[in-house]
């Protein structure tokens, strides 16, 4: 069982959470302005855009398509990072799940309001979206190249990797059906992510150690990531398998043995890599509500309630982190990122929001809080509980 009393008013904080962070030209940024991320990033900004419709804020999701599309670049692609303004402010190589995610919720804005016009206003712009996304197909195995993505660590992500396939393939797939409603028909889209799908089924399955790899490292470093990463869900996620299969039972089977975290409860996006635990290793509210999605989605509500009951048991005053970690590991960190001269603006502000945080105290450094991110995908996922063991 799950405190309802106490997920209603989470679900209602986050709404707070995501409708604050949305600016009047319908930017969202990644947390509220004077914390640490200030800025509108495409894959942040398309879950918020996904949370805002599943809580029927649709004209909030309107402005923020709106808004994203006014911020595309000639190339087909969103920007890595957007300022307030809606000025392209990247710092690091385009992030193409961000384009795809953009398309997947302008699927689902299109799906939910049967806004149509909507869709054929902003075609162009879809079709060089699609085009972008295509044009980065690695032909040689049918997988889409993206030199960044979800943990923006180029060691673990330029290459093949499974959390961009999943997305961009979701978003041919969905620009695709688009298309015929608007008697556009490209059957274009269709067959390349009929092409995406096999790549990843064929060349992203290892059958030694029965998951899905993070990633396959191509141009100047062949190799493939198979640590286990909480990205691999993306499979099931994006529909590529349906959640019963049973590729994605072992998947997450696999996730939950090595990425949940013994110290804190909860799951951990990767491994821990010495060097790269930005702020403490530590478990994710928003990839521990994706688990929490699969079990959910197969009606395993024990499991479910497992996964929710640990968001809540986290949440403070309401609000979710970016993450959470032991305040040794936290200060392991903070000491690696100081003698290296790492310790940039950003840094500095998540350094002293989380040491003087209550949490703290107690042994718990809470990494930027609230983020914007896990808020949305409490939205989804308490939605998605309620329908599926019929509460109110």
């Amino acid at each position: 069982m799950i405190d309802t009393k106490k997920a209603e008013a989470i679900y209602k904080k986050s709404i707070e959470v995501i409708k604050k962070v949305q600016l009047k030209n319908g930017g969202c940024l990644a947390t509220p302005k004077g914390e640490r991320y200030p800025y509108v990033y495409p894959r942040d900004h398309a879950v918020i855009v996904l949370g805002f419709l599943s809580a029927g804020l649709y004209k909030r999701a309107k402005k923020g398509l709106e808004f994203v599309f006014s911020c595309q670049l000639e190339s087909g692609a969103f920007p890595q990072r957007i300022d307030q303004d809606g000025t392209d402010a990247s710092y690091k190589p385009i992030q193409i799940d961000g384009t795809g995610l953009i398309l997947y919720a302008l699927s689902k804005y299109i799906s939910l309001t049967g806004d149509t016009e909507f869709a054929r206003a902003k075609w162009d712009k879809v079709k060089k979206a699609v085009e972008y996304i295509t044009s980065n197909i690695y032909k040689e195995k049918q997988l889409i190249f993206t030199p960044n993505s979800i943990h923006e660590f180029p060691p673990t992500e330029k290459g093949l990797e499974i959390w961009a396939n999943c997305v961009c393939c979701s978003a041919l797939n969905k620009m695709h059906e688009l298309s015929m409603i608007l008697n556009y028909n490209h059957n274009m889209w269709k067959e390349y992510a009929i092409k995406v799908k096999d790549g990843i089924l064929k060349h992203m399955w290892n059958s030694r150690i029965g998951t899905f790899v993070k990633n396959i490292r191509i141009h100047e470093s062949s190799s493939v990531l198979v640590d286990t990463d909480a990205s691999e869900y993306a499979i099931a996620e994006f529909g590529i398998l349906d959640d019963k299969d049973k590729k994605v039972i072992s998947t997450v089977a696999d996730i939950e043995k090595d990425l949940w975290n013994k110290d804190l409860g909860g799951i951990c996006r990767y491994p821990k890599y010495e060097g790269r635990n930005n702020g403490g290793r530590g478990p994710w509210p928003h990839f521990t509500l994706m688990l929490c999605r699969h079990y959910i989605r197969i009606k395993d509500k024990r499991k479910a309630d497992k996964y929710m009951n640990w968001v809540l048991k986290i949440s403070y005053k309401h609000m979710l982190p970016e993450h959470i970690s032991t305040v040794n590991e936290f200060e392991e960190y903070v000491s690696d990122f100081r003698q290296a001269g790492l310790l940039r603006k950003d840094r500095l502000i998540l350094i002293e929001n989380a040491r003087k945080h209550p949490m703290f105290r107690k042994g718990i450094a809470y990494i930027t809080t609230p983020l914007a991110w896990p808020h949305a995908e409490f939205i989804r996922t308490y939605n998605l509980y309620k329908n599926a063991f019929g509460i109110k």
